[in-house]
């Protein structure tokens, strides 16, 4: 649990990590939600990408069937989180 990792390492009341990390991730989803890229140093960002209609094969039938145009959410790592992942 995220909130629970932070209060430890922070010396912070667990209410308090749960208050803060809860906040940042509300923070993030709204900005994803207004179409805005949000960075987080030393981490990495996020980024709303539009995702085209396209034709797939439905797995169970073989039917043909079309996927609507989407929007979602990429991350791109930042050069410090890929050189942590890859020590």
């Amino acid at each position: 649990m995220l909130a629970k990792e932070v209060a430890v390492s922070e010396k912070v009341t667990l209410s308090t990590a749960f208050k803060t990390v809860d906040g940042v991730l509300r923070v993030i989803a709204e900005k994803l939600a207004q179409g805005e890229s949000v960075q987080l140093r030393g981490f990495g960002s996020f980024a709303v990408v539009n995702k085209s209609e396209r034709k797939v094969n439905d797995i169970k039938t073989g039917k043909p069937i079309t996927i609507p145009a989407h929007k979602s959410v990429r991350f791109k790592p930042s050069k410090e989180t890929l050189t942590k992942l890859n020590k």
